[in-house]
């Protein structure tokens, strides 16, 4: 009987260890747990404005780059990978600042040479590195989960950065007189990240010991 009861804990640890490694939103948030993306976040997330502009080009740019990288991955020698990757997210980037500069007129402007680098960041090319062609559901899903995790973290950062640097939110004034104003520069924008991913993995690791608890129980 123990050893039928323990085979069956490990199943289920195994199986949550599973529904863990598939959260790319969350647990595995690619910004403030694998370190993705922290060239645009640091220099550009400085407003909520400017982070949602990044979520959405990131949004256009990696579902169908990771959709027909998959596709094709089985064809294209180690080696070229990457490149073709960003050859790729290049031709999705000008109907994505088309869409952006219909909806957010010159403000693109403020994001600078960190739009176009997207094209090139690891957030796209880390997909390169998978070996394997995926199938095709499961290259879309990973494909929106990693792009929303990217906007999650982006958008919180943006959020913190310019309520303490502006004091206030979409134009909405919170504080009469800035609280941080640094930290709507870049050496404020590592400061803030940096803080924001302590807080965001210690949460993670107490929300890791809960599950593992729950799952044990039953």
């Amino acid at each position: 009987m123990r050893g039928k009861r323990g085979a069956g804990n490990q199943r289920l640890i195994l199986s949550t260890e599973e529904r863990l490694r598939k959260d790319l939103i969350f647990i595995n948030n690619p910004v403030f747990v694998e370190g993705l993306a922290l060239a645009p976040v640091i220099a550009a997330a400085v407003t909520l404005r400017n982070a949602l502009m990044l979520c959405l080009m990131i949004l256009l740019l990696i579902i169908p780059t990771r959709f027909f990288g998959n596709l094709l991955i089985g064809y294209i020698p180690q080696r070229l990978r990457a490149m073709v990757c960003a050859f790729m997210a290049c031709g999705f980037y000008i109907p994505g600042y088309l869409l952006l500069n219909l909806l957010f007129g010159i403000r693109v402007v403020n994001l600078g040479i960190y739009l176009p680098m997207l094209v090139v960041d690891s957030i796209l090319i880390s997909r390169t590195e998978i070996p394997n062609r995926e199938p095709v559901a499961e290259s879309l899903i990973n494909g929106i989960r990693t792009a929303l995790g990217f906007s999650v973290a982006v958008s919180l950062t943006g959020s913190v950065r310019e309520i303490l640097g502006f004091g206030s939110i979409w134009g909405i004034v919170i504080f009469e007189r800035a609280p941080l104003p640094i930290i709507t520069m870049a050496a404020g924008g590592f400061i803030a990240v940096a803080l924001l991913c302590a807080v965001y993995q210690h949460f993670i690791s107490i929300t890791k010991r809960t599950v593992y608890r729950g799952d044990q129980r039953k």
